[in-house]
């Protein structure tokens, strides 16, 4: 099934599309992917801390817990992210 584009209106630095079928097209915003990536690399760092954290333990190793501070720095910088994001994406309408 192909899409065409029939109507196209003007929304600030971003166009919003409209297909044949009736739905929109969502429009492209650079900054947002870039939070995007951003908050995706946050979660990444999180996931491989806390799945080191886990293989120490498995592996018996008795300091295991030193990754707690790391894993804390990770989840605040993942949820500043987070917000940048969402704060964009609400001021910003996409």
């Amino acid at each position: 099934m192909r899409f065409g584009i029939s109507d196209a209106k003007k929304s600030g630095d971003m166009t919003e599309q409209k297909r044949k079928d009736g739905f929109s097209v969502t429009p492209f915003c650079e900054v947002k992917e870039r939070l995007i990536n951003d908050f995706l690399e946050a979660n990444h760092v999180v996931m491989d801390l806390l799945n080191q954290q886990a293989q120490a333990l498995i592996h018996h190793d008795p300091d295991f817990a030193r990754f707690d501070d790391l894993i804390h720095i990770a989840r605040e910088k993942k949820d500043e992210a987070k917000y940048a994001l969402l704060a964009h994406m609400d001021g910003h309408n996409c």
